[in-house]
């Protein structure tokens, strides 16, 4: 008898592009899946996949056989929204996208309440600073830091306006102190976040609506911002990071702000679809985050506090999207 949970199990492997990932993102023991995607071949007589300790690829009959599963779980998703619907309630799987700064110093603060109040959704969150397809990607929900969209096929919510600002260690801003200036900043060790190999570029707003651009050579080039917080706060540079991801270091006292009158905005909105209809599980989620991922980094160039995120009023109605 064929058992849907072994697809389930042998897309996930493919997806995760490991057993040890599929693993981790079904929540089940490595042994199990692949015990169960061994069985699978077993019943098919064929192999679907050359594994080696470093690797696997799918064989040609695992390619198309994956293409088939994916397309019977997409039905499967949109059968379960259909009856999402019908019920009116919250229910079943959301798939979403973010970048993984945002998803390991934000995400993780707010998403367990989400499931606290709704536990009948079941979220699978997708931490890349890949661009994301929504549709080819069989995605829901994604937070992007863009302004605006060329996709007709997707609305946008803004979910707040922050800030990049230049963090660095205690030693290294008490050593530094006299020599940095806004004019002299592209001098200094520079950690960035923008993997670019060309030299990088930053438009940045000061004090009485003033404005400059500064290049930057840097030292180290990294989308994994755990790296670049544990290297400012190393003394080895100053790094240029979202306000919500240093904060916390900033509290305790690791990193400290460097020239707090200049900053660099960020926008962060969030986008979805139209085409598929919003079901009753994304929906909430799309208002939980609005309602919650209020994020404000403070403009007062001689206060040291940073905003915090917060939960807004939950009485208050959302903002429609724009």
């Amino acid at each position: 008898m064929r058992d849907l949970n072994d697809v389930q199990f042998f897309a996930a492997v493919v997806e995760s592009q490991g057993f040890s990932a599929a693993a981790r993102n079904l929540n089940l023991p490595k042994s199990s899946v692949s015990r169960r995607i061994a069985s699978l071949e077993e019943r098919l007589g064929v192999r679907l996949i050359e594994r080696s300790t470093r690797s696997l690829r799918l064989t040609e009959v695992g390619v198309s056989f994956y293409e088939r599963c994916r397309a019977i779980l997409a039905d499967l998703d949109a059968a379960e929204r259909e009856v999402a619907v019908q019920r009116g309630e919250p229910v079943g799987l959301v798939r979403m996208s973010c970048p993984t700064g945002l998803a390991q110093f934000v995400l993780a603060k707010i998403l367990p309440g989400f499931l606290v109040r709704y536990p009948k959704v079941r979220l699978q969150v997708q931490a890349t600073n890949r661009t994301i397809d929504l549709v080819d990607d069989n995605i829901d929900v994604a937070i992007r830091a863009r302004v605006r969209t060329e996709d007709e096929a997707v609305m946008m919510r803004m979910l707040y306006k922050s800030g990049l600002i230049f963090v660095a260690s205690p030693a290294f801003a008490s050593t530094k102190q006299s020599a940095v200036r806004i004019d002299t900043l592209s001098s200094f060790p520079f950690l960035s976040f923008v993997e670019d190999s060309q030299r990088q570029t930053w438009a940045l707003s000061g004090p009485n609506a003033a404005t400059t651009v500064i290049s930057f050579d840097p030292v180290l080039r990294s989308s994994d911002f755990t790296i670049l917080v544990r290297a400012a706060a190393a003394g080895l540079g100053i790094a240029l990071l979202p306000a919500e991801v240093v904060e916390d270091d900033i509290r305790i006292g690791r990193l400290i702000r460097i020239l707090p009158d200049w900053h660099c905005e960020k926008v962060v909105h969030l986008i979805f679809t139209t085409n598929r209809g919003i079901v009753p599980a994304v929906r909430v989620l799309i208002d939980y985050l609005a309602e919650h991922f209020k994020f404000r980094y403070d403009k007062d160039p001689k206060s040291k506090k940073l905003g915090m995120i917060h939960s807004e009023n939950p009485r208050r109605r959302p903002a429609k999207a724009t």
